[in-house]
């Protein structure tokens, strides 16, 4: 059947390549940065009013610096100091900070006081190493924090005669401290971007060249098992041939002969494709016309080869008819979705649906079986080699490794997950720019 769909739950594929936000930031870290300036406040305290002379409301400072040591202490014997804090977390740890820092300078003489210019501290941690959503709520604390202290704050207990700073001044303090915390977090911040954007790149590149790598030497057993097969298939294919013409017609044995020869037979196949260089057999037919077709008539001819597992195939395509996605069937493409169809074919009950949903941006297939689903256990390790897809009664586990590395190829990407009522779900996810090829009809 056919009807229009507003691919609502269909995400963007076309987002950035690389996330810039950070994933927080490490415990130990701002445990350490609390501490030096847990310790470098008390100093200065101890410093200003026994040393210097300056008299100081020690009890409400005491208490300020007091929680931070406290809070430190509490942290650090609750959580291992190798404990990543997500970025909520870091952030409303700093956001503590700023404001205990506001709480300080506003017994100590507001914006007047030299210390006030640690208010940065904060913001460049968060540039650096959080979302920018979090630095610009931390920004924001920080302008609010100054402003206040430069209207409201207890004066410094001053000698007579000492310079009392002026209130352009003061405002002069307030205007630095602002384009400092601006400027600061903005430089720090793109510079940080640029260098996670780097690291992420290179641990992309890393990644798929670790996968690339695990199907050339998948490729490669493949090459040697079917160079070592070819002999001994080929007798049972001579001596089922040979039992066939030599059995009476029409006995049972004579047709078990014909179905082990068959059977043999599409083993050699299968065996001959696996000896042949990767672009031998890049289409079905010798010319790309005869491979480009629909999407649904794509999946059509991948269940094709299934009809005999007595499972019923049901495709369902939710789009506008006249703009169904046209495309090379290429063997990527065909022993990709063969790998997933076989799969689902294999554990169904009874049924395998294969719903199809397209936009102008966007090709979505879901492939759905009645069968027992994935196990909890192998779900988030779905495309991994070696790993099973169904407990108990799995392969391998290559074939779903090789099914997301030729979809990949296409330009697509595979997710998994299961039925509430029971069964798997297989969706593929393309770009309509990436999976849709030219009219080779067209001049």
């Amino acid at each position: 059947m056919s009807e229009k769909s507003p691919l609502m739950s269909i995400p963007s594929i076309e987002s950035d390549a690389i996330n810039l936000a950070a994933s927080g930031m490490r415990l130990k870290t701002l445990v350490y940065i609390r501490w030096l300036a847990v310790l470098g406040q008390a100093l200065t305290v101890i410093l200003v009013h026994f040393a210097f002379g300056y008299s100081l409301p020690l009890l409400p400072i005491a208490l300020l610096i007091s929680a931070s040591a406290i809070l430190n202490l509490l942290v650090s014997l609750n959580r291992k100091p190798s404990t990543r804090l997500p970025n909520r977390g870091a952030l409303l740890y700093l956001f503590y900070d700023i404001l205990q820092l506001a709480g300080l300078l506003y017994f100590t003489g507001g914006l007047s006081n030299p210390f006030s210019v640690l208010f940065l501290v904060p913001v460049t941690i968060s540039a650096t190493n959080l979302t920018r959503q979090g630095t610009f709520f931390l920004g924001l604390t920080t302008l609010a924090c100054i402003t206040f202290l430069a209207l409201f704050y207890e004066p410094l207990p001053l000698p007579a005669g000492t310079l009392v700073l002026s209130q352009t001044y003061i405002l002069a303090i307030w205007a630095a401290l602002v384009l400092g915390t601006a400027f600061l977090s903005g430089y720090a911040w793109l510079i940080a971007a640029d260098s996670r954007k780097m690291s992420d790149a290179l641990t992309v590149a890393r990644a798929e060249l670790a996968r690339e790598q695990q199907l050339s030497a998948v490729g490669g057993i493949a090459a040697a098992a079917a160079h070592e097969l070819g002999t001994p298939l080929n007798t049972i294919l001579l001596v089922s041939e040979e039992l066939k013409q030599a059995l009476p017609a029409g006995s049972d044995t004579a047709e078990d002969a014909a179905l082990l020869h068959d059977q043999a037979r599409k083993c050699a196949e299968v065996l001959a494709q696996l000896s042949q260089g990767p672009e031998t057999e890049r289409f079905i037919k010798d010319s790309a016309h005869h491979n480009f077709l629909s999407l649904d008539n794509l999946f059509s001819l991948a269940t094709e080869k299934y009809k005999d597992s007595h499972k019923k195939f049901v495709i369902q395509t939710h789009g506008e008819t006249a703009d169904i996605p046209r495309l090379f069937l290429t063997a990527e493409l065909r022993h990709g979705l063969g790998n997933l169809i076989s799969n689902a074919a294999e554990f169904a009950t009874s049924k395998v649906t294969i719903d199809l949903y397209w936009n102008e941006n966007l090709v979505r297939a879901e492939i759905r079986d009645d069968g027992p689903g994935f196990s909890e256990e192998v779900l988030d390790r779905l495309g991994e080699p070696y790993m099973s897809s169904r407990r108990g009664r799995g392969g391998m586990g290559l074939g779903v490794f090789i099914a997301d590395m030729l979809i990949k190829r296409s330009g697509g990407e595979l997710n998994f997950r299961n039925q509430k009522n029971g069964g798997a779900i297989v969706e593929i996810l393309w770009s309509r720019r990436e999976l849709e090829k030219s009219d080779p009809f067209s001049k």
